[in-house]
């Protein structure tokens, strides 16, 4: 009767083992899961201040009151610090329209900044600010 019983510690053993190996593969999933969340986010917020960046570069180019307004067409800013890792393509379009005696200038700013390789890889992201200025 002896020899059954010590066969069961091995099985019960060998159970408890397994369940634990479980557990500490679906608590290391979990993990990784919540860190690859949490990247995504910071670059979601870091491509969306790149985007308001731009936007405001255009904006300045245009309001400046110095200088004649210039209206980048097609540019490619590198911002510096953490910006630096994403691109931040600018637009302006110019169109003028007459009021009073005069004509009013009107711009519309667009600034996209994309953080990822391509947008089907599922850590890419993409923010875009539009503005209107008139002068």
């Amino acid at each position: 009767m002896r020899r059954q019983q010590q066969g069961f510690a091995l099985v019960a053993a060998i159970i408890l083992v397994v369940v634990l190996a479980g557990l500490s593969a679906f608590v290391a999933s979990m993990v990784s899961g919540q860190g690859a969340n949490q990247q995504l986010e910071r670059m979601s917020r870091v491509t969306d201040l790149a985007a308001r960046a731009g936007l405001e570069w255009g904006a300045y180019r245009v309001m400046r009151p110095a200088a004649p307004p210039a209206c980048p067409v097609a540019t490619t800013l590198t911002l510096p610090g953490i910006l630096s890792m994403v691109p931040v393509r600018v637009t302006c379009v110019r169109a003028t329209t007459p009021e009073g005696a005069g004509t009013v200038s009107i711009y519309q700013i667009t600034a996209t900044a994309a953080f990822g390789l391509n947008n089907t890889s599922p850590d890419y992201v993409e923010r875009t600010k539009t503005a209107v200025f008139s002068r």
